[in-house]
């Protein structure tokens, strides 16, 4: 009975770490960078479209390792790296514009906790402590 159990719940492990389609590294780059990524969770809850003057959004240039976007309000840009799973954001530069709502707001801050991405049909952006910071879905 114990074997049983031990065998069935190894099976399940190992579906579990085969059904990430996870991509890293330069296959992470190349995906990026094929759409713009359009903001959908702030720490794991949808967002509030109305707290937002537009959706924050995020582009990928692979060629220049930069990103652009905007953050609900200002336009925002800079330089990304990614190495596996792995992805820090340079200096970021934006326009300041005087905005109405919080959502600029709670975007900046989980934007600026960013250490760690999975990429999947979404791109999902973790803090470092492993918390789901940010998740996009392709434009």
């Amino acid at each position: 009975m114990k074997t049983r159990f031990l065998t069935i719940m190894c099976a399940i492990v190992l579906l579990g770490l085969q059904s990430c389609s996870c991509k890293k590294g330069a296959e992470a780059v190349a995906e990026l960078s094929t759409s713009s990524w359009e903001l959908a969770e702030i720490n794991e809850k949808p967002i509030d479209k109305q707290d937002f003057a537009k959706i924050p959004t995020l582009n990928f240039d692979k060629t220049e390792s930069r990103v652009s976007g905007n953050s609900g309000c200002n336009s925002m840009s800079g330089t990304f790296k990614v190495e596996e799973d792995k992805i820090t954001f340079g200096p970021i530069m934006g326009t300041k514009m005087a905005c109405e709502g919080t959502g600029e707001n709670q975007f900046m801050t989980a934007f600026n906790t960013v250490q760690k991405f999975k990429l999947g049909k979404k791109l999902y952006l973790y803090d470092g402590v492993g918390n789901k910071a940010l998740c996009f879905t392709k434009k």
